[in-house]
């Protein structure tokens, strides 16, 4: 277990067992300990590298601000601290679009991934939903849920407001695919 100061920001990490390298991402309003809920014990064989991602757990985010591409070259800039030059990866939701963000700016540093719940844009009934998710939500949640988040993110009440925020501001679709036929 360690802190590292990267990127504007402290990020907290986990590196635990012996060979080929393993990132694990987790997903919005999710920590790194999340994978227990996944693998009961750490996949054999494996070095396995778990940070909480920026904003999340016990990482800090001074900048308040998060993108996915900010997210991938923050695993970047602690792969490099570690001196890991190639990585598998599982990333789940926020943590896979970060792993598809490294994947293109990066190829050849990830070997092989698995994406879990990487929607390349969020559709309206998700955005709704998401948009729920305010100060005066929080606000609403029980005692018992408000220490559940904050046992979670530790860095206060205001750390989970941020977390909020952000899933009140996911990214709408940019593009609409179309398909093309040759003549």
């Amino acid at each position: 277990m360690a802190t590292i100061s990267l990127n504007g920001f402290e990020m907290y990490y986990e590196v635990r067992g012996d060979g080929e390298a393993l990132l694990l991402l987790h997903g919005g309003m999710g920590i790194g300990s999340d994978w227990k809920h996944i693998f009961a014990s750490d996949p054999q064989g494996y070095r396995v590298i778990v940070p909480d991602l920026r904003g999340h757990g016990r990482s800090t985010n001074p900048s308040k601000c998060f993108t996915f591409k900010q997210c991938a070259n923050d695993v970047v800039a602690l792969l490099d601290h570690l001196q890991i030059a190639t990585a598998k990866a599982i990333g789940m939701s926020m943590g896979a679009k970060a792993l598809l963000h490294i994947a293109t700016m990066q190829p050849d540093r990830i070997q092989a991934m698995v994406l879990v719940s990487a929607t390349p844009y969020f559709p309206p009934q998700l955005r709704e939903a998401a948009a729920t998710y305010t100060k005066e939500a929080f606000a609403r949640l029980s005692d018992a849920e408000r220490d559940t988040l904050r046992s979670r993110h530790v860095h206060g009440d205001q750390q989970i407001l941020q977390l909020f925020q952000w899933q009140d501001r996911l990214p709408r679709a940019t593009t609409t695919w179309h398909s093309h036929r040759r003549s």
